[in-house]
């Protein structure tokens, strides 16, 4: 349903009031949406954890990209910048730290291009320009380093099959009908993920955003990203929703028993904090 939201300058006193007052019931909505789910998935906590082990295999990259802002140039291999609100993709940053634990994540991608348009290619191409091509537009100052590594556990999500299993233990979750209730009233459809193709369009979703900046509550992305990290995975190998190629969601957290790393494949400039990654490093970093 399309809403028709007035000008501030033309509306009246009245359209303002009512204006808040609907925002203020759909975050309350979306925290309630959020609520009834998160309780369901807390019942069968382990056995989500289990379903996301069992496909997940080690991964080798070599000559990925890494792209950061300028500020971040020192420390390419940082995860702090992941925690901004809203966070990333795959990991939940300072949305509302009362109700949702932060976790970082380190963001890389196969190639330089995709890992621009990852962090410099938001806007819709208007002129014809591919996303890559259309981030190299932007006057940003940024750092780009090649890296490579190794992971023991990463779940990649390019696969329907590989969270079969998953879908199997979530699609039975239900809403009460007083939620059903308020989304009628707030003419807000309520959908829940019965098959792993559902699954995998909610998780590439371009729009993600929208729930952590709008309403306050993590994404379904963030979501299964936080339950991959609860599971141990140390990676999610997933598809740019910008330029369809492979990208890597890397969890340094889960590194802590493990022979996982990622590092620069170049010489670094003295003053840069880490080149490397893995077990003897994580500790003491967010």
């Amino acid at each position: 349903m399309t809403r028709r939201w007035e000008p501030l300058e033309s509306g009246q006193v009245a359209d303002i009031i009512k204006s808040k007052k609907l925002l203020e019931e759909l975050v309350e909505f979306h925290w309630n949406y959020y609520s009834e789910l998160a309780f369901q998935r807390r019942k069968i906590r382990e056995y989500l954890n289990n379903s996301l082990r069992t496909p997940a295999v080690s991964f080798q990259f070599s000559g990925w990209q890494r792209v950061v802002k300028y500020k971040y140039s020192l420390d390419p291999l940082g995860i702090d910048g992941s925690l901004s609100d809203p966070g990333g993709r795959f990991n939940i940053g300072a949305i509302d730290r009362a109700r949702y634990p932060m976790f970082p994540a380190l963001y890389l991608a196969s190639d330089k291009g995709t890992a621009l348009a990852e962090v410099l290619g938001r806007e819709k191409n208007s002129e014809g320009l591919k996303p890559e091509e259309l981030a190299l537009t932007k006057a940003t100052s940024i750092s780009a380093v090649s890296v490579s590594g190794n992971l023991e556990s990463v779940l990649d999500i390019r696969e329907s099959a590989h969270f079969s299993a998953f879908v199997a233990l979530i699609k039975t979750f239900k809403l009460s009908k007083a939620l059903a209730s308020q989304a009628r009233r707030l003419s807000v459809p309520l959908q829940l993920v019965r098959s792993a193709v559902d699954l995998k369009m909610v998780l590439m979703m371009e729009t993600w955003r929208n729930w952590p900046m709008l309403y306050d509550v993590p994404s379904a992305s963030q979501i299964f990203g936080g339950i991959a990290v609860d599971a141990g995975i140390e990676g999610i190998v997933y598809e740019s929703a910008l330029t369809k190629r492979p990208c890597l969601a890397v969890f340094p957290q889960n590194f802590q028993n493990s022979s996982a790393y990622v590092q620069l494949d170049d010489p670094a400039p003295s003053g840069v904090v880490q080149t490397r990654i893995d077990s003897t490093s994580v500790a003491g970093r967010r």
